[in-house]
């Protein structure tokens, strides 16, 4: 069974090695442009969501309930977004309303849509009315990966999965192209040792097939080397991870800022609405003490008296 194996390699490898390079390059490719789509899509989520926290800061917006400020300022957001995953050959004509475009949309592509983003927020929402500072990365996360567009190329390869692959692929050609260098020159050193010196013509053909070996050996490993090297470069020049990365971190950044603008507004609302029963509480009893002074003075001077 080995002895099959390395022969199938010994013949093979270098195209094993190109099949294995153009599938890598092209999930590379389509996983980067997931990734840029997503960038935009994201930061467009995050850009809208900034602009309406800044716009109810401006016109000094009063949050009585966290829920439902949350809804509203998410329905708005919603509003402004650009639909995504909606089927193919779907109408967008200008004078189609909102209610007509969900019309026809499977379960799975409205999770995969701007509502299925929503929506995950929105089921966060014991995480926003809570006092308690969450962790955002962990909430971020959640939120993200239960969208498929983010986490999965075609809704069924798991992105992360292809990217950690990716990254290990430069050093899995090195160790290929050295593996086909050992096969190469096992497979010649045998031939060395039929070599017949008495009979030049045999012994001719032998040392030919020991240099089409070696050959071999060495094309393997430049074969490895210089796939390594534009696996490398590509990764280095349009990283897929960190763009991710970047995007992850945006959200993260908008989610913390709409936390801390709802328990912010909804705190201020909070005294402002308790302010004058703590004036009144506190006039109460200033006039409290000024009676009990009174009385005192009036029982010293009776005293005195």
């Amino acid at each position: 069974m080995i002895e099959l194996i390395l022969v199938f390699f010994g013949q093979y490898l270098i195209e094993v090695m190109l099949v294995v390079v153009a599938i890598a390059l092209s999930l590379r490719w389509m996983s980067y442009n997931h990734s840029k789509r997503d960038e935009a899509y994201f930061s467009h989520f995050t850009r809208e969501l900034a602009s309406t926290l800044s716009s109810d800061k401006e016109k000094g917006a009063r949050i009585e309930n966290v829920s439902d400020s949350l809804n509203n300022i998410l329905g708005r957001v919603n509003q402004k977004l650009p639909e995504r995953n909606l089927r193919k050959g779907f109408s967008k004509s200008s004078n189609e309303t909102t209610d007509d475009r969900m019309v026809g949309l499977t379960l799975k592509e409205y999770v995969g849509s701007k509502h299925g983003l929503i929506a995950n927020i929105q089921s966060e929402a014991g995480i926003f009315t809570s006092h308690v500072q969450p962790d955002f990365s962990q909430l971020t996360e959640r939120v993200m990966s239960e969208d498929d567009n983010w986490s999965k190329l075609f809704n069924r390869i798991p992105i992360d999965g292809v990217t950690r692959v990716l990254d290990v692929l430069p050093t899995m050609f090195i160790i290929l192209g050295v593996f086909g260098t050992f096969i190469g020159i096992s497979m010649a050193l045998p031939e060395i040792a039929k070599m017949d010196f008495a009979n030049l013509e045999e012994s001719g053909k032998t040392l030919s097939q020991f240099v089409v070996n070696v050959t071999f050996a060495m094309k393997t490993s430049i074969a490895g080397i210089f796939f390594s090297i534009l696996l490398t470069t590509l990764n280095t020049v349009s990283p897929i991870e960190i763009t991710r990365e970047n995007t992850f971190e945006k959200v993260e950044v908008v989610l913390q800022t709409l936390w801390y603008h709802l328990h912010a507004e909804r705190d201020k609302s909070s005294a402002e609405k308790e302010l004058p029963m703590i004036r009144k509480v506190m006039e109460e009893l200033l006039e409290e003490v000024r009676v009990n002074r009174l009385a005192l003075n009036e029982k010293e001077i009776k005293k005195a008296s």
